[in-house]
């Protein structure tokens, strides 16, 4: 089968993430998104033989994948279970003789108890083969193929019913909201599908073996709704008032949609329209009968939970006892052990008897040795006493002579502190007398230094003047100046520098 990689939500999303080999999980609405289910055009039952959901699917295939019964039991087991719970909710919202039709009826068992229970019910199938066992079974109209291709008039139905069939749906917008189109305003969809948790990450539901894991079945299950995923859908279909009921299964939700408010009718009203018929009113006995049996089964579950804890209660006895038991059996070991002890014990006093006999006479003995030493102890001690008043005179001696040594160092301390300034005042005038020899040498380096200073200077001005003196020697207004005085000494007339 040919199958295409899905990577968009019913909701438009395409930012999908990965949650499992299998699912994509959208953020947008929390639904989780087959990457590999059936396209639209897959639906269709054109070969009953051959196409997915065509006669084999209802025959074979849900038996060999997922073990449950095959079409012909399913329309025996059906009614007494699901068929009754579906019709006790859609009678608490839609009373006889409201037009119904039921999207997948399978077998046809459903629509016939709304018809027994006066409904004006139809069902719709995809298979013509289970169409035609659909009707052969429960003689009632079924309809062959997709909603959108059936000719039926707007709001034309009280309720549209769709058991397991929406997370079935490659488009579930475009077909659900044909359907609303068949609706009339106070119309309501009835649906069951699987509940998918959100925040429960695929490896906790391995881990944890959830039952919802049996729900991810990606060629057809595409969409797997959470219920926050189910109000966004169906508000964005304009049914805003959403119901839950009572499921039948842990992993499902059931649900009704409305665009109105919902208003529930009692149980009066209910039997009251079942009562008018014979086939209502065996209708409305098989409800009492399916109440009596949930009541039992609540009962039951009830006595299977006081069972359940009566049998942990006898199993945390029972290792109490086994605790109480190991206890015993210690203890008779330690008192076994504590008689050996004991025997043990009372050997060992006897002998301990013995050994403080033999102790007693040691210790008289003792006391006459103690004896003897006190008296030895006495006459030490006077010998002591008269050392001690020896001592006593010479430390006096030692106190005096400590007084003189301490004078001694008194007036060391003050021989100490004279030399002490005199020191200081060496060491003052040495300091003095070396500042002025530095400031000597440095008065007569400055003096040399100016007088160096004068002559350079004095020799760089007379080097100018030599060098002017000759520059003007060999200028023309000297050598004017020398014929000049030649011919004033030729002349006869004195010259200047005679």
């Amino acid at each position: 089968m040919t199958q295409t990689f899905r990577d968009i939500c019913w909701c438009g999303n395409t930012e999908l993430t990965e949650f499992s080999p299998d699912y994509l999980a959208c953020s947008e609405c929390g639904t989780l998104v087959s990457k590999t289910g059936l396209r639209s055009e897959q639906l269709r039952v054109q070969d009953d033989n051959h196409d997915f959901y065509g006669k084999e699917y209802w025959l074979s295939y849900q038996t060999e994948h997922y073990g449950f019964p095959d079409i012909r039991q399913r329309a025996r087991q059906d009614l007494p279970e699901r068929c009754l719970h579906w019709l006790r909710t859609l009678m608490a919202y839609k009373l006889p003789p409201a037009k119904v039709l039921e999207l997948g009826c399978a077998h046809g068992g459903f629509v016939a108890m709304m018809g027994w229970a006066g409904f004006d019910a139809m069902g719709l199938e995809l298979s013509p083969w289970v169409v035609e066992f659909a009707q052969q079974t429960f003689n009632m109209p079924i309809l062959s193929g997709p909603i959108e291709d059936q000719q039926l008039e707007s709001e034309l139905f009280d309720a549209i019913v769709l058991y397991d069939v929406l997370e079935h749906l490659p488009d579930p917008v475009a077909t659900m909201s044909h359907g609303a189109s068949l609706l009339k305003e106070d119309g309501i969809f009835i649906v069951q599908m699987p509940n998918y948790e959100e925040g429960k990450t695929y490896s906790e539901m391995v881990a944890q073996k959830d039952n919802f894991l049996h729900q991810m079945k990606s060629i057809e299950h595409i969409h797997l709704l959470s219920r926050r995923g189910v109000s966004q859908f169906f508000k964005n279909l304009g049914f805003e008032f959403l119901q839950f009921e009572q499921q039948l299964f842990d992993y499902d939700m059931f649900f009704v949609a409305s665009r109105q408010a919902l208003v529930r009718y009692t149980d009066q009203q209910i039997s009251y329209y079942l009562l008018k018929s014979p086939s209502g009113r065996m209708v409305q006995a098989l409800l009492d009968k399916s109440s009596e049996f949930n009541q039992l089964q609540v009962q039951y579950q009830n006595i299977q939970v006081q069972y359940q804890t009566s049998e942990t209660r006898r199993a945390e006895l029972l290792k109490i006892i086994e605790q109480q038991d190991q206890e015993i059996a210690s203890l008779r070991s330690q008192v076994s052990a504590t008689v050996t002890d004991l025997q043990q014990t009372k050997s060992q006093l006897t002998q301990a008897h013995s050994d403080l006999q033999h102790t007693q006479s040691q210790l008289t003995n003792a006391h006459l040795d103690l004896q003897h030493s006190q008296s030895q102890l006495n006459q030490s001690n006077s010998e002591v006493q008269h050392t001690q008043s020896q001592l006593v005179h010479a430390y006096s001696e030692i106190q005096h002579t400590q007084s003189q040594l301490t004078q001694v160092h008194s007036d060391l301390q003050h021989t100490q502190s004279q030399l002490t300034q005199i020191h200081s005042h060496l060491q003052n005038s040495q300091s003095q007398l070396a500042q002025s020899q530095e400031k000597i040498q440095d008065f007569q380096q400055n003096q040399l230094q100016q007088i160096q200073n004068q002559l350079n200077e004095t020799e760089t001005k007379l080097k100018v003047i030599n060098v002017e003196i000759a520059a003007m020697k060999t200028s023309k207004f000297w050598k004017l100046r020398s014929l000049w005085f030649k011919l004033k000494g030729f002349v006869g007339f004195p010259t200047d520098n005679e």
